[in-house]
């Protein structure tokens, strides 16, 4: 048998995965709603972040700098690359006064990005 036997393989593996998990990337983060603005009526807004790792990740919709409480988050999956994405949603009623923006902090980031929703109508 080799020196070091079926172990080097091993460890090798494992200091391949420890550099992959080492590896910080910023999330793209896009705001957007699923129908075109009409004021008054209800749509949906997103917050779609991904490209990120590693994936812990803090994701907030805000009404006027006021995280909205009454949101659906996605599965967390992850892309081919092994980072991750995440959908964050909520129903809103645009009023054309409010502004709307998704808050994320992750490890990558020395300080939350906040991107704002363009209520373009």
């Amino acid at each position: 048998m080799a020196q070091g036997g079926p172990f080097l393989p091993c460890l090798a593996f494992l200091l391949c995965i420890s550099a992959l998990q080492a590896i910080d990337k910023a999330p793209n983060v896009q705001v957007y709603s699923r129908h075109p603005v009409e004021i008054g009526k209800e749509n949906t807004l997103h917050c779609y972040v991904e490209r990120f790792h590693p994936p812990k990740i803090d994701i907030t919709l805000m009404k006027d700098g006021v995280p909205i409480e009454d949101v659906q988050k996605s599965d967390l999956s992850f892309k081919p690359d092994w980072t991750f994405e995440l959908l964050v949603h909520t129903k809103i009623i645009p009023d054309g006064k409010s502004e709307y923006a998704c808050k994320v902090n992750h490890s990558s980031l020395t300080s939350p990005k906040i991107v704002k929703w363009d209520q373009v109508h």
